[in-house]
C-alpha cells in the first residue's frame, strides 16, 4: 500500500512538472502572439519552449521506462526550474544582443551623416529625428515598454524636461514621472544621461 502511494505521488508530481513547462510554453505564445509590443525574440521564446515541453514529455517517459515513476518525477521538476530559470536570462541575453546590434547600426548611420556636408539647421533636425524614432522604437520592442513610455521616452531622448513632456502629451506632472520611473526600471538605468547611452550609444547621448 504504501509503495502504491509513492507511486502516485511521484505520478502526480511528474504531470504537474509537466503541466508547468506547458503552461510556460502558453505564456510564451500569448506574449508573441496577443501582446502589442512582441519582438523577434519573444517568437524565440516560444520555440525554446516548444523545445523544453518536448524534452519534458520525452524525458518524463524515458526515465519512468528506465528507472521508475520516483526518477521520473525528480527529473521533470528539476527540468522545469531550469526551464523557468534560464529563460528570462536568455530572453535578456538575446534582448541585450539585438540592442547593441541597433547602437551599432545608428553609430554607422551617425558617422555618415556626420561626414556628409551638412544642411540648415532646419534641415539638420530634420535629418536626426527619424535617427531618434528608430533609436527610442527599438530600445520599446527590446525593453517592452507600452506606447505612452515610448513617447516620454522619445521626448526625453530629445532632450525634454519633464514638465515640457508633460505640457506635450497633456498629462500631469506626476504623471510623467511614473512613466519615467517605470522606463528606468526596464531598462536598468538611474539617470537621463544613463537613459541617452543606452539608447543612442555611448558618447552619443542628447543634452
Amino acid at each position: 500500500m504504501k509503495g502504491g502511494m509513492m507511486v502516485e505521488v511521484s505520478m502526480v508530481f511528474a504531470v504537474c512538472g509537466v503541466y508547468a513547462v506547458f503552461v510556460g510554453y502558453g505564456i510564451a505564445v500569448f506574449r508573441a502572439f496577443f501582446m502589442r509590443n512582441a519582438d523577434r525574440v519573444a517568437y524565440r521564446l516560444v520555440g525554446v519552449w516548444m523545445v523544453c515541453l518536448a524534452a519534458a514529455i520525452a524525458g518524463v517517459l524515458i526515465a519512468d521506462d528506465a528507472f521508475g515513476t520516483e526518477v521520473s518525477a525528480m527529473f521533470v521538476m528539476i527540468f522545469c526550474a531550469l526551464s523557468f530559470s534560464l529563460s528570462p536570462l536568455v530572453a535578456r541575453r538575446w534582448r541585450n544582443r539585438e540592442m547593441a546590434a541597433a547602437v551599432a547600426y545608428l553609430q554607422l548611420h551617425r558617422a555618415a551623416f556626420s561626414g556628409a556636408a551638412r544642411p540648415a539647421r532646419g534641415e539638420a533636425d530634420v535629418g536626426l529625428c527619424p535617427s531618434i524614432d528608430a533609436a527610442c522604437a527599438s530600445a520599446s520592442r527590446a525593453y517592452e515598454l507600452t506606447r505612452r513610455e515610448e513617447d516620454v521616452l522619445r521626448l526625453l531622448i530629445e532632450g525634454s524636461s519633464m514638465a515640457v513632456v508633460a505640457e506635450k502629451l497633456v498629462v500631469s506632472d506626476n504623471t510623467v514621472k511614473s512613466h519615467v520611473r517605470h522606463i528606468y526600471r526596464k531598462m536598468g538605468v538611474n539617470c537621463k544621461q544613463d537613459l541617452c547611452g543606452k539608447v543612442l550609444g555611448s558618447g552619443n547621448a542628447v543634452a
